[in-house]
């Protein structure tokens, strides 16, 4: 039932007896950008119990977060019925509130079902099931000065940093350039082409350069990289990073070359050096989100058109001789080890 919307108060004191469920269920760069708000919510109330609701895929990320108490998982390629027992597990938490940055209609019906007394969201359509008015900003509903600067969210613990280097070897003992090979559609993605060229021209100048990625087709990309440049200085890390420890190996590099993808977002939000290669999106911003070292963007008129079918030629007019010209200018800046 809905009902009509009353008064947000922030939580009292340190947050003691409060049982918080923050909804940010996707996608891994939305999850990420909204990490400073959860973080901030967790060290302003620090007795409070913070429960994150997200796609199972994503959990893995989640738990390495030192703010984060539990991670309540939803299997989406369950269907419908596995909702539903979502559902009625966030109903029997008990939850004394809800923070949820999620205006869709599977969002309204998790904050109807979780039965909270308090629940913030700033959502358009379904602002009837909350107590926010859709002014009200985060900080301002929960007492909290607005945090400034980058690494004020997401968190890399020594031991995702030592998984990480493990899983490197060598590599990680010198400097290396990590490359986000793919991205969630092809129109998003630097041309296999383009890569081999970058690569090459690290090789040649003695860097070391780790592919990262994860799927079938990025695999094949990567192979393909590999087979092309033939060099000890290339690792293949495509599928072989788990997403929990992904944060630590984009913590250990140099800098990182990428589209629109979590991967560049990470090395933003951990203010590592970044390269963007942008085409028909945007470059995201955020709270905590350094600017990139360098952002790149097709010479397609119709960039940023958000066009998932658009025919045109993208990202492969982005030279691959350009980015390395940049990357090679940025690493002669750095004092020498």
């Amino acid at each position: 039932m809905i009902r009509s919307c009353r008064a947000y108060t922030p939580p009292s004191k340190d947050g003691e007896g409060e049982r918080i469920l923050f909804l940010r269920y996707s996608a891994l760069g939305d999850i990420l950008i909204v990490t400073p708000y959860c973080r901030a919510l967790k060290e302003r109330y620090p007795r409070s119990h913070v429960t994150w609701l997200a796609y199972a895929q994503y959990v893995p990320f989640l738990r390495e977060q030192p703010y984060i108490d539990n991670v309540l998982p939803w299997d989406k390629s369950a269907g419908e019925r596995e909702f539903l027992s979502l559902l009625r597990r966030v109903g029997r938490e008990r939850f004394t509130r809800l923070v949820s940055f999620h205006s869709s209609d599977r969002g309204a019906l998790i904050a109807l079902f979780s039965k909270t007394p308090l629940r913030f969201c700033n959502a358009s359509k379904w602002g009837a099931l909350y107590d926010t008015p859709r002014d009200l900003s985060f900080w301002t509903a929960h007492d909290l000065r607005i945090p400034e600067g980058s690494a004020l969210g997401y968190v890399v613990t020594p031991d995702m940093r030592k998984r990480a280097a493990s899983l490197l070897g060598e590599h990680a003992s010198r400097p290396f350039i990590l490359g986000a090979i793919g991205a969630s559609k092809e129109i998003k993605r630097w041309p296999v082409g383009r890569w081999k060229e970058f690569t090459a021209y690290a090789v040649r100048a003695g860097l070391q350069v780790v592919l990262a990625g994860e799927g079938e087709e990025e695999e094949t990309a990567a192979s393909a990289i590999e087979t092309a440049v033939r060099s000890p200085l290339v690792r293949n890390m495509v599928g072989k990073i788990p997403l929990a420890d992904l944060g630590g190996a984009i913590s250990l590099s140099s800098a990182v070359v990428a589209g629109d993808t979590g991967i560049l977002h990470i090395a933003r939000m951990l203010d590592i050096p970044s390269f963007a290669l942008l085409g028909p999106t945007p470059l995201p911003e955020g709270l905590s989100l350094a600017r990139p070292e360098h952002t790149f963007w097709t010479r397609c008129p119709l960039k940023a058109c958000n066009n998932w079918r658009c025919t045109q030629e993208c990202l492969g007019t982005i030279s691959s001789s350009d980015v390395w010209d940049a990357v090679a200018a940025f690493l002669k800046r750095l004092p020498s080890n």
